[in-house]
C-alpha cells in the first residue's frame, strides 16, 4: 500500500491580456493568418509559440486556444460594436490601434468565406459534370427515350429579327452574389460603426460642456 503524493507538475498560469498584448496578438494573427490555412491549429499553435517567445521576460505564456479564443472575443466585441469592451484597460492611441488591427482580421475572416463558397461552387460544378459524361456514356437502351415534337409555327418578322440582335449581343456577366452579399455586409457593419462612434462622440462633447458649466457656476 503506498499514499500517492501531490502532483509535482506546475499549473500553467492564467495570462491576462492587456491592451498592448491585444495589438501584439492582432498583428501576428494578421501575419500568419490561419483562417487561410487547412490546418488553422498548427498556425494558432505557432502564433502562440512566436508570442511566448517575444514575451518570454513577463513570463506572458500562451497556446493555441488561448489565442484563438482572445482572437474571436475581440472579434466579437468589433462584430457587436461593443467599443466600451474594447477600450478597456487602454489608452486611445491603443484603442485606435487594436481597432484598425480588428478591421484587417475582419476581413481576413470574410476572405475564408468567400474560398469556402468558392469551393462547395466548384464542388457542385464538378458533380453536375460527372453525371453528365455519365449519361453520355450509358449504352443506347439504358437511354431515356425523349421525343421532342414541335409545332411549327409562323415568326413575324419583327420577332425575328429581335431575337437575332439578342443573339448576336455578348452576355452581360452576372455578379457573384456570394462576394456581393458579403461585401455588402461588410459595409453596412462599417456604416453602422461609424454611426455608433458618432453618437459616442456627441455624447462626450455633452458631459464635457456639462463638466465646464459646472465648475464656471
Amino acid at each position: 500500500f503506498s499514499l500517492a503524493g501531490p502532483s509535482t507538475t506546475p499549473r500553467k498560469r492564467q495570462v491576462r491580456f492587456s491592451a498592448r498584448h491585444d495589438i501584439i496578438l492582432l498583428r501576428e494573427v494578421i501575419a500568419q493568418n490561419p483562417f487561410a490555412s487547412k490546418e488553422p491549429g498548427r498556425i494558432w499553435a505557432r502564433v502562440g509559440e512566436i508570442i511566448t517567445t517575444a514575451l518570454q521576460d513577463e513570463n506572458f505564456e500562451v497556446d493555441a486556444r488561448r489565442c484563438r479564443e482572445r482572437t474571436m472575443l475581440l472579434l466579437d466585441y468589433y462584430k457587436k460594436q461593443d467599443f466600451p469592451s474594447l477600450r478597456r484597460f487602454g489608452t486611445e492611441r491603443l484603442y485606435a490601434q487594436k481597432e484598425d488591427l480588428l478591421h484587417e482580421v475582419l476581413e481576413l475572416e470574410a476572405e475564408k468565406g468567400l474560398l469556402a463558397s468558392g469551393e462547395s461552387t466548384k464542388y457542385q460544378d464538378d458533380e453536375l459534370r460527372k453525371r453528365a459524361m455519365e449519361e453520355l456514356t450509358l449504352p443506347e437502351q439504358e437511354k431515356p427515350n425523349i421525343t421532342i415534337t414541335q409545332t411549327p409555327t409562323a415568326e413575324p418578322e419583327e420577332d425575328r429579327e429581335e431575337m437575332a440582335e439578342l443573339s448576336a449581343a455578348p452576355m452581360a456577366k452576372r455578379p457573384c452574389q456570394c462576394c456581393c452579399q458579403t461585401y455588402s455586409e461588410i459595409l453596412s457593419f462599417l456604416e453602422k460603426r461609424s454611426e455608433a462612434e458618432q453618437r459616442l462622440r456627441e455624447e462626450e462633447l455633452a458631459l464635457r460642456r456639462e463638466e465646464l458649466e459646472i465648475q464656471r457656476s
